[in-house]
């Protein structure tokens, strides 16, 4: 499994380098330490119907040149564009037939990768200051938001935002062609991740104020990025499904800001006060547990060199869209650190800091704050794989130092006989955990949800989302009990139904 991951020719690419040179060591250790996080828990059934399930029959759809249904969310959409306006499960489809179910694991962790040699190359470039790049590479790629992303599934922005330092790159580079290019990879990643470029070229062009040339581009790229979003979805995602046509863009929820165009703009201007405020008190008072998760959030982000954002709000301008659509969310579950929610923040807060680093003129000084903030940063992030104030945090999924990381909930080895007791063209409802091993069926969904499944398959477990284990012990009592199912397993925990 991790032999396969680091031979992938991208990492190779990566590492085109002497063996003697700290990158590639740097790299290396990373891309373990990752598996032993992203991959275990997938092999120890830790993985989920959301997201992985869904991004993996994204994939077994698109690469059977089927429309796409959607199947686990077919209760909200009748294409899965419609939700996520994301082409990288299109572009990735091919890659199912070689790597199976943990393809898209693999691209997230090399994507990773990929974004830590960018931020090199920006350093290097920047610094004629031996170490200094290695340094960058290594408080990247130690930084929380990373470690919460590759612990919960596989999402796209995560790809998105690791390229990130490429488009920088190329674009202080004065490389139109690429910069373009990496523009159009960022923006297909998701449809919120043009809003996010506009910002991250309003940033460029406080930058490059006094470069005439590098000032329009940065304008024209952002009114492209702002002028693609609109057009996805006002016009493209209700126009493939009926349903959001109808009920609208289903990703904004923000109630603090308004259920429309025409609420965000009365209330930032009859009550900015209220917003402001959201954007560091929890608004729901009825629930202690919440009071410090944005606070948290803050103070990751400032021992990690956030700090620097101070003295180059340039950079700052960039994450308005990021935090804001953590924080003011009506989820509270997405305004800490946990899962992939803080990724965006990554690459910007550490190019932030590096660019700071510009007002130091000796070159050991910036050597020595530079190595304080990378550990600062790793202490911070092995601190909150500990604990933390976000709540539905489960220190095993990411604690990759503990014994408990590498055992399994399950008997896996029972669990892999009943899967292949299940028909591959079957519909089948099934428990979150065990999803994004069978989700590369045409109809699959989540159980409690059923549908029109042929197969239920699922487990008496604590992992039992949606639904809490007491629900889930008398639901398959139920089933067990019922005229139209019948019984194919039940061994060890593990129950799979056959419809009569």
């Amino acid at each position: 499994m991790l032999k396969r991951l680091i031979n992938t020719p991208a990492v190779i690419a990566a590492l085109k380098t002497e063996s003697k040179q700290p990158r590639a060591y740097i790299l290396v250790v990373f891309a373990i330490v990752y598996s032993l996080i992203s991959l275990v828990n997938h092999y120890n059934y830790r993985t989920s119907a959301f997201d992985l399930g869904i991004y993996s029959n994204c994939l077994y759809q698109y690469a059977h040149l089927h429309k796409n249904h959607y199947p686990y969310l077919h209760y909200m959409f009748t294409n899965a564009l419609a939700d996520h306006f994301s082409l990288y499960t299109v572009f990735l489809a091919p890659l199912y037939y070689i790597f199976d179910t943990p393809t898209l694991l693999y691209v997230q962790i090399l994507s990773v990768l990929f974004g830590a040699v960018g931020i090199y190359k920006i350093v290097q470039r920047k610094y004629n200051v031996g170490y200094l790049p290695e340094i960058a590479m290594g408080h990247y790629l130690s930084f929380f938001g990373i470690f919460s992303a590759l612990s919960f599934d596989y999402h796209d922005n995560v790809v998105s935002a690791m390229l990130v330092p490429w488009f920088i790159y190329y674009f202080d580079s004065g490389k139109t062609k690429l910069t373009i290019l990496f523009a159009v990879l960022i923006v297909v990643g998701k449809e919120n991740m043009p809003i996010w470029l506009a910002f991250i070229c309003f940033g460029l062009f406080a930058l490059n104020y006094n470069d005439k040339a590098k000032r329009n581009f940065a304008l024209l790229l952002a009114g492209a990025s702002i002028i693609y979003t609109v057009v996805i979805i006002k016009i493209v995602m209700p126009g493939i499904d009926p349903m959001v046509a109808k009920n609208g863009y289903n990703a904004f929820q923000y109630s603090v800001l308004g259920k429309d165009t025409k609420d965000v703009v009365f209330n930032l201007l009859h009550h900015p006060l209220t917003i402001i405020k959201a954007f560091f008190v929890s608004p729901i008072l009825d629930y202690p547990e919440t009071r410090l998760i944005k606070a948290e959030l803050y103070f990751c982000l400032l021992f990690s060199g956030g700090f620097m954002l101070l003295v180059k709000p340039q950079y700052l301008i960039m994450l308005i869209p990021i935090i804001a659509q953590k924080v003011l969310n009506n989820d509270c579950g997405k305004w800490g650190i946990n899962a992939h929610y803080s990724i965006e923040l990554v690459p910007i807060v550490i190019l932030a800091f590096y660019e700071g680093l510009n007002y130091l003129t000796n070159a050991k000084n910036k050597l020595i704050i530079a190595g304080c903030v990378c550990v600062a940063t790793l202490v911070v992030t092995i601190d909150k794989i500990e604990r933390r104030y976000s709540i539905y945090y489960i220190r095993d999924f990411s604690a990759f130092y503990s014994a408990n990381h590498y055992t399994c909930y399950f008997d896996k080895t029972e669990v892999q006989r009943v899967i292949n007791l299940i028909p591959s063209n079957a519909n089948l409802s099934v428990s979150t955990h065990f999803a994004p091993h069978v989700s590369f069926r045409k109809n699959v969904y989540q159980y409690p949800d059923v549908h029109d499944a042929q197969y239920i398959f699922v487990a008496n477990s604590p992992l039992s989302y949606p639904i809490r284990q007491p629900e889930m012990e008398i639901k398959i009592k139920e089933l067990c009990q019922s005229p139209q199912w019948e019984t194919i397993s039940k061994q060890k925990g593990i129950y799979l139904f056959k419809k009569k």
